[in-house]
């Protein structure tokens, strides 16, 4: 497909703020360390690492109206993002806040998205004719509200590739799975999403629901994956001790790359773990 391929990106973007203390994470202190704000959300480090790769990108997210409003355009623009179909509101962006240890594990974070619920079913319906267009591949992302997300399917004509975000906020994936041509949870959402104990059971599980590929991140333990064709679990491409927030997202990116190309599920793997390799070198 080369640069011809398309990717529809439906979801969440919001200012990063994110520290890292220069010594041992301590509960309740103020801390020196290091403090970096740039842009994020699962939907946008989705759509970026897309762009980056060679794929036009059309974008849809909220758009608030605020200082970090301008700085998330100002992202976008430079990635040639199409942002033509954004729903703009009057309120506050949304905004990521977390804390990290010194190894890339989180500590705690804050997450303000409340703005996110003004992406209605009723605003996609007004576009479903640019939703309808041909696209190869469509990601959403689980920030999106639960009518919302509900819709998609029914607009958008291209496979989709879910991802749930949290557990709380997979649970809003749950009545689209048989829609749904992928899925990327990672272990703990996976495991209380299907209800299963085990990484293979619970891949059995969403593939009885309907979901046509599952990709189940490990961490450090590598990528599951399943499908009709079989499963296995391939090990990471390369471990990198930093701050992992995005490298998920990444690792997404990558998968959507393998579903517009139409690839099996274990070669669709292997491309999302090579993105998310290149996501933490480039950390």
């Amino acid at each position: 497909m080369g640069n011809a391929v398309k990717a529809l990106v439906i979801g969440g973007m919001n200012v990063d703020i994110l520290g890292v203390p220069a010594g041992n994470y301590r509960p309740g202190d103020s801390m020196p360390g290091v403090i970096r704000l740039s842009v994020g959300g699962v939907g946008f480090n989705i759509a970026s690492n897309l762009a980056r790769s060679g794929i036009a990108v059309t974008f849809i997210t909220v758009i608030g109206n605020d200082h970090f409003a301008r700085i998330a355009q100002d992202a976008c623009q430079s990635l040639s993002l199409d942002m033509g179909l954004a729903c703009r509101v009057a309120d506050p962006s949304p905004t990521y806040m977390a804390v990290h240890h010194q190894d890339g594990a989180m500590a705690a974070a804050i997450n303000d998205m409340a703005s996110m619920a003004a992406l209605k079913p009723s605003y996609l319906q007004a576009h479903k004719n640019a939703l309808s267009e041909f696209y190869d591949v469509c990601v959403i992302d689980a920030n999106l509200p639960p009518d919302t997300i509900g819709v998609i399917p029914k607009y958008a004509r291209a496979s989709i590739l879910a991802d749930p975000v949290s557990v709380e906020k997979g649970r809003r994936l749950l009545p689209v799975l048989p829609r749904l041509a992928a899925i990327k949870p990672n272990a703990m959402e996976a495991l209380a999403l299907s209800g299963c104990k085990d990484i293979p059971d619970a891949a059995g599980w969403f593939l009885r629901q309907g979901v046509k590929q599952i990709f189940i991140s490990l961490g450090e333990d590598g990528l599951y994956f399943a499908s009709s064709e079989g499963s296995g679990c391939l090990p990471p491409k390369q471990v990198i001790k930093t701050p992992s927030t995005g490298a998920g997202d990444a690792m997404a990116s990558g998968l959507a790359h393998g579903i517009a190309s139409g690839k099996s599920a274990e070669d669709t793997a292997k491309l999302g773990l090579a993105a998310a390799a290149k996501f933490l070198n480039s950390k």
